[in-house]
């Protein structure tokens, strides 16, 4: 499915995993959850950067990952926690 400007309407895999770590509930599960957030995303960014036809690239989508890519670490700033999985608050 194409929207009208040509660009997918289907969310990019990185951006559900970045939303799956912005609403968990569950402090435990935080951790990984952002942690696989922040693969997707740079990984996402690589390819794109790595890309010879930047032109394919969705529009604003660099940004969107930037973006998503500080939150996350701001995130995990806020949920921090130790080797034994308690947080440092």
């Amino acid at each position: 499915m194409s929207g009208e400007n040509g660009e997918s309407n289907v969310s990019p895999r990185w951006e559900g995993l970045y939303k799956a770590a912005l609403f968990e509930g569950d402090v435990h599960l935080l951790p990984r959850r952002i942690e696989l957030a922040k693969h997707a995303v740079l990984d996402r960014l690589e390819d794109l950067t790595c890309a010879r036809n930047t032109q394919a690239t969705p529009s604003g989508e660099m940004a969107a990952l930037r973006n998503a890519h500080r939150a996350l670490c701001v995130l995990e700033k806020l949920y921090a926690t130790d080797g034994a999985g308690k947080l440092v608050a």
